[in-house]
């Protein structure tokens, strides 16, 4: 797929994880740009993005995990971009693993999710947070008929479709995971999942460990009801 490829990556406090995450970019995709959202950083995190020759979006304040990929989408489609590709800034993604998802918006898919579930020594979390993601793929198959082994994973590709959902629909700041999914099949897009090889997650503050995982999963459920139950508004900005 010969698209431009934007690479989106939402951070907060990440600034000792990403020059890793942007050189491994580099050298396994030199043809992608790279924008860093930063999400009301207080390490120096936008700063250090700047360092790196990254483009930059920064936020007035913490405004949340989908607000920070959903200012990038917009970017990317008011410059043009073809495809959107959002990759963590915590070194839990593979670089390799964006080539599938590109592969598959070739074939027809609007919303590519890498899925450490379909690869082989992929890294799967913890115990609690494993238990809660089937519980969630569970519910998600009852409500909309996907049949998706790893629903809330960070590293997506979207197509032109896909694009337009995330850039306009509406969307939890903290938990979106489960009301693009919802509004993807509501839209009638083609959703799909390709293996990536996901790594343990080198930001030791990350909201999804210990106590944490069960009140994500908890409020990723109450998330999901509330999108299935939604109005048709929800899928305009």
């Amino acid at each position: 797929m010969n698209d431009r490829v934007l690479v989106v990556i939402p951070v907060w406090n990440e600034a000792a994880n990403l020059h890793g995450v942007v050189m491994e970019l580099r050298r396994a995709r030199p043809y992608d740009d790279l924008l860093v959202v930063d999400d009301g950083s207080t390490d120096g995190s936008g700063e250090m993005a700047r360092r790196l020759g990254c483009r930059v979006v920064a936020l007035p304040f913490r405004l949340g995990y989908g607000a920070a990929v959903q200012a990038g989408v917009k970017y990317g489609l008011r410059r043009g971009y073809e495809v959107t590709v959002t990759f963590d800034g915590d070194g839990q993604h593979d670089p390799a693993d964006v080539a599938p998802l590109l592969e598959a918006l070739g074939e027809g898919v609007d919303v590519a999710l890498g899925s450490r579930f379909l690869a082989p020594e992929a890294y799967h979390g913890g115990l609690l947070r494993r238990g809660g993601r089937r519980l969630f793929s569970l519910l998600l198959r009852l409500l909309t008929g996907l049949r998706l082994t790893d629903p809330t994973s960070g590293l997506k590709a979207l197509g032109p479709r896909g694009q337009a959902l995330f850039a306009l629909a509406r969307f939890p700041d903290r938990f979106p995971d489960a009301d693009a999914l919802v509004l993807a099949r509501r839209a009638r897009l083609v959703v799909a999942e390709r293996p990536a090889r996901m790594r343990r997650s080198q930001n030791r503050h990350s909201m999804h460990g210990g106590a944490r995982a069960v009140a994500y999963t908890f409020n990723m459920f109450l998330s999901l009801l509330v999108a299935a139950a939604g109005r048709e508004s929800d899928l305009r900005g």
